[in-house]
């Protein structure tokens, strides 16, 4: 059968012939007008941020291991693991579907947390942003907790979409 993008791929197909949608627009997603942008602006309500932050028992934001580096040294370790474990903790949905073609979640196709793709929205961007604010110099050790508390911080007013794989994946084409 299909494997990786060709199945993705085909699956795009099937979801636009079936829902009758034009391909996944990126403009029209990353519109503020527009309803499914308002829907993913809800997911990053910053009362809820605030108040989950407060609430968190995870060892990365409570521990004092710090680290030292180049900006880019610590945008690199951060950036996979404890930022992205982090945002799937604090960022819940509540669907079974795809916000913009309405495929159902299954076996066969799973959901993810798709950042906007606007300038400085993404993942990358957003934890650059975090560690920027405490970073002084490569030999002045940072809290990690401080760099992950602003990086969750800074999603607050950013829509967080979710989308199935194939719709993630064309909206992250550059």
């Amino acid at each position: 059968m299909f494997k990786g993008v060709k199945f993705d791929i085909y699956f795009s197909i099937i979801f636009i012939i079936n829902f009758k949608m034009d391909p996944l627009n990126k403009e029209q997603l990353n519109n503020p007008e527009n309803p499914l942008y308002i829907h993913a602006l809800t997911r990053t309500d910053s009362k809820h941020i605030e108040a989950k932050l407060l609430k968190a028992k995870t060892k990365k934001l409570n521990c004092d291991l710090k680290l030292v580096g180049t900006v880019d040294d610590i945008l690199q370790h951060l950036k996979a693991g404890p930022a992205k474990n982090l945002v799937n903790y604090f960022i819940t949905y509540k669907t079974n579907k795809c916000d913009y073609c309405g495929a159902h979640k299954s076996k066969a196709i799973q959901l993810d947390r798709a950042h906007c793709n606007k300038d400085g929205c993404d993942r990358a961007s957003l934890l650059r942003t975090a560690i920027e604010k405490y970073y002084i110099d490569e030999r002045t050790p940072i809290l990690i907790k401080n760099i992950l508390r602003e990086f969750i911080r800074l999603h607050s007013g950013i829509p967080l979409f979710i989308l199935c794989k194939p719709c993630h994946r064309i909206y992250d084409k550059k």
